[in-house]
């Protein structure tokens, strides 16, 4: 139990502080246009979009990889904190300047990139893992 709540504690923190480490990233990709303070265009929203996208999927990937058991399970959940933590944080920003479609698309692309990342795992099959085998016999 314990490790099944560190997985998916840690794949989410893993998650916060990679898309955090992408501020300097898109600072540098948009220099001037990504600043502290101040609303991004357009096309520095849909890169930061992009990265967050693909942070989600890497970080769903090591929930279900690291999962001790039923990776769908712990995936879910993973999932679960995830939008209940985008709509926490869409709610008090809605009406402070960002389009929209920002918070809408993060939303959006969570539950996607959560299932993206369970189905790159190779463990989205709940059933038992079954013994390893050879030519029909098990493996000694």
């Amino acid at each position: 139990m314990l490790k099944s709540i560190g997985v998916v504690l840690g794949a989410y923190v893993l998650s916060i502080i990679l898309v955090l480490a992408s501020d300097p990233l898109l600072s540098t990709i948009f220099p001037g246009e990504y600043v502290r303070g101040r609303l991004p265009p357009d096309k520095v929203l849909m890169a930061s979009t992009g990265c967050f996208v693909v942070i989600s999927i890497l970080c769903a990937w090591i929930c279900a990889r690291f999962a001790p058991g039923r990776a769908a399970r712990h995936v879910l959940v993973f999932f679960a904190i995830g939008e209940i933590m985008g709509i926490v944080t869409t709610i008090p920003n809605w009406g402070k300047g960002w389009p929209h479609w920002y918070f809408l698309s993060w939303l959006l692309s969570w539950p996607v990139s959560c299932w993206l990342g369970l189905m790159l795992s190779g463990r989205a099959s709940s059933g038992p893992v079954a013994p390893p085998t050879v030519d029909g016999q098990p493996a000694s």
